[in-house]
């Protein structure tokens, strides 16, 4: 492809947004910044890069952008997208930062935004110059998880801490690289002490605080079929083996039947295909043998479908198996002034902790969750509301979205 001008026709600024993965927080993330420009309007043009996908599984965005003069929705073509479905690890991030070097070009924008860094840092250290100068979110810094008092560091994690540290230098060594927008607001200390050209700076993690109405709620139990006297223990997301999904199911075999019988597990998300025998089958095995409820809503909820799901739980279930970097579902529940029951490993222990989101535990342990799922029954004062009122204010949507115009703005 002929090198083409930095700039467009009329000289403005065009900013490119990346992102081809679709689902979780991919369609949210861009769904906020499209929000405030819409909102609050800037002379830059905005180009969304998406998956083919993504018109079909992200239609809220679709729906916004849609008719806009400043702002438009450029998926990348079938072949393109084959392309990079074919590739894995570290040729995945090469197959992308090439797409993303020819479409930054193809539409002669003056900056872009890579929405997950995380795999492309061989890339922008060794792939081909991007024509236009570029900032990107950084989702999983582990480097600095030893400073946390409760995450036990293994030699694994020292290596991935080491590797990491490696690549990091690597791609921030990169002259187009602008801003690194980091989640995890514990690392960006770290990072800054590298000393690299890059400006870095902490970037909330996005949630809203969505009005429930009673009735909607008390409508969502009815549809559910939820049974009288249950504490309901919420699930969320894609129901995987990294999730805890079947950590939790394993624990449940250790209560007693009064202990079920006060227990609502409402499992609600995407089962991969892979995995759908083996949970339904846990699933039908319990129920027979014990007197708790178990729900599976098996499928990707739209957005507008999700802040309901978190005002009808009692407790939040985040028991994802020793996950790195931030969640969302802490979030959700932060929001909806739930307690959670999570992971006290790397930065969602240290979250939990720090705000009192409620109780952080090994949640590889089965025995563990068991004796957790007591402890929420019996206790009505789990977390601490107003901490978790500041957690999700913090991380307001809005001011995600001000955080990378300021970003933006610096360059224009």
């Amino acid at each position: 492809m002929p090198q083409l001008p930095l700039s467009n026709s009329q000289g403005s600024h065009h900013v490119m947004l990346f992102d081809l993965v679709n689902g979780g927080h991919h369609g949210t993330y861009l769904r906020y910044l499209v929000q405030s420009w819409i909102q609050k309007p800037f002379s830059t043009r905005l180009t969304l890069v998406v998956s083919p996908q993504f018109l079909t599984v992200h239609q809220e965005v679709v729906a916004l952008v849609d008719g806009h003069p400043q702002i438009e929705l450029m998926p990348i073509s079938d072949g393109e997208e084959a392309q990079r479905k074919q590739a894995s690890g570290i040729r995945l991030g090469f197959v992308e930062w090439r797409i993303f070097c020819q479409y930054a070009q193809q539409i002669r924008a003056t900056q872009a935004m890579l929405m997950y860094f995380d795999y492309f840092q061989l890339a922008i250290a060794f792939g081909q110059p991007s024509p236009c100068p570029f900032s990107a979110i950084y989702f999983r810094p582990t480097f600095h998880y030893q400073s946390f008092a409760n995450t036990t560091i293994t030699l694994k994690d020292q290596v991935r801490s080491w590797r990491q540290k490696a690549l990091l230098k690597l791609a921030m060594r990169n002259t187009q690289f602008h801003t690194l927008f980091c989640l995890d607001p514990f690392a960006v200390k770290t990072i800054q002490q590298l000393h690299l050209c890059p400006t870095v700076v902490h970037l909330p993690d996005p949630v809203e605080i969505v009005p429930v109405s009673t009735q909607s709620v008390d409508d969502l139990r009815h549809k559910l079929g939820i049974e009288q006297n249950r504490k309901i223990f919420l699930l969320f997301g894609r129901l995987t083996e990294r999730k805890g999904v079947h950590a939790l199911l394993e624990s449940l075999k250790q209560l007693s039947p009064e202990s079920c019988q006060q227990i609502c597990i409402l499992l609600v998300g995407e089962i991969p295909e892979q995995d759908k025998a083996k949970i339904w089958q846990q699933v039908a095995n319990l129920c027979q043998a014990l007197p708790v409820q178990i729900l599976i809503q098996d499928r990707f909820l739209q957005e507008a479908e999700v802040p309901p799901y978190f005002q009808l739980a009692d407790i939040v279930l985040a028991l994802y198996q020793r996950h790195v970097g931030m969640s969302g579902i802490l979030l959700l529940a932060a929001a909806a002034q739930k307690p959670v029951l999570a992971s006290n490993y790397g930065l969602m222990g240290e979250l939990a902790h720090r705000y009192h989101l409620g109780l952080a535990i090994e949640a590889s342990d089965p025995q563990q969750i068991a004796q957790s799922l007591i402890c929420c029954l019996e206790s009505t004062n789990l977390g601490d509301v107003e901490k978790m009122q500041t957690f999700a204010t913090q991380n307001l949507w809005s001011n995600y979205a001000e955080t990378i115009h300021r970003g933006i703005a610096a360059l224009n």
